[in-house]
């Protein structure tokens, strides 16, 4: 049988960058029959499998593609630790998850360990906001009772409580085209625009449950030109939907007053891509986990977070879905790792859950 290890390895350095997750998927269901599943595919190319066990169904979920940084990755193992030549990243987030779940299925295959029923949830476009759960078919899911996304930073044996909702917002601001030597005062800058509209918002850190940035301005143009259109896009996010609410109002408004004092136009977009869930102290999937890290010795942890997951929308689709922790760090950058004995730890947990 494969080892975790090698398994983890060779997804590593198999590419597969937001919607370019055809190829890993092909691999993936090959393993995936290979263990004794059955498999199926959406529409949007997110891949299922199906384990017939005893006792309730229990989901396992975690996503193919990764960012574009992980793209050539070249793995190096230093003092236990797995990271990269510091060319690009890992992809830990979230092959280690992916490794992690077929080295379990394998297992349960060899030692015909007993198990409920598995359903196993590999999506794509996870990394461009939840593209690939967004499409998801939930008659391949109706059998689930609950379920763990495996898609979280920090040591094994963190369960996160509570994930936010998430509002985009796109501005493309029109100004008036003049030369700025001649006669800049007949002009409307775009780009002025724009940075009053920044300089009017509650930006970076609201508060505990919220937060807002904007991720992207660009006005292209000559230098001797008054730039006449500019491009923005802004997030939000937080674990109350009235904060929520409250903070993308006062950006659309901070929007629409820096066009009218300048007397240019403003075109908003404001999309609204996934929802807030908690999960209480109780309930049966966090009571599932917390046995689960018990019964191994992990050090146990609830935490929110304002990171969003597949979780927020399955969760979303009235499937209880978890969020736990896989033993990365400094995911989306050329310093993401993942110490070996967390990639271990993983492994146990995933085993002890798709075991119950």
């Amino acid at each position: 049988m494969q080892t975790l290890m090698d398994t983890f390895l060779d997804l590593v350095a198999f590419d597969s960058p937001s919607f370019e997750e055809q190829k890993i998927s092909l691999l993936l269901e090959h393993a995936l029959l290979e263990a004794g599943l059955s498999t199926d595919y959406d529409e949007a190319g997110n891949l299922y499998g199906y384990l017939m066990g005893e006792g309730p169904t229990i989901l396992l979920n975690a996503h193919m593609d990764t960012v574009e940084l992980a793209r050539g990755a070249k793995a190096v193992i230093e003092n236990g630790v797995i990271k990269t030549d510091g060319t690009t990243a890992l992809g830990a987030d979230d092959k280690a998850a992916v490794a992690a779940i077929l080295t379990a299925l394998r297992t349960i295959k060899e030692k015909q360990l007993a198990h409920p029923n598995l359903v196993i949830l590999f999506t794509t476009a996870e990394e461009q906001g939840l593209l690939g759960a967004k499409r998801l078919e939930i008659d391949k899911l109706s059998a689930v009772q609950y379920g763990f996304t495996f898609d979280a930073s920090q040591c094994v044996g963190l369960a996160v409580t509570a994930a936010p909702s998430y509002d985009k917002i796109e501005a493309v601001f029109h100004g008036k085209g003049a030369h700025a030597g001649f006669k800049p005062e007949s002009g409307i800058s775009a780009i002025q625009m724009a940075s009053d509209a920044i300089s009017a918002m509650p930006l970076l850190r609201i508060d505990s449950e919220t937060t807002a940035n904007v991720g992207s301005f660009i006005a292209p143009g000559a230098k001797n030109i008054v730039c006449d259109k500019a491009q923005l896009v802004f997030e939000a996010r937080s674990l109350d939907n009235a904060k929520l609410k409250k903070q993308t109002d006062k950006m659309k408004q901070a929007l629409q007053d820096a066009a009218q004092r300048h007397g240019g136009r403003v075109e908003i977009q404001h999309e609204h891509l996934y929802e807030v869930y908690h999960h209480h102290h109780d309930s049966p999937v966090l009571a599932t986990f917390r046995r689960a890290c018990t019964k191994l010795g992990l050090p146990y942890r609830e935490e929110p977070t304002l990171g969003g997951s597949d979780a927020n929308i399955l969760n979303e689709l009235g499937i209880p879905t978890l969020v736990c922790s896989i033993g990365y760090e400094e995911a989306h950058t050329t310093s993401e790792y993942i110490p070996i004995e967390e990639l271990k730890r993983l492994l146990s947990l995933v085993l002890e859950l798709a075991t119950l």
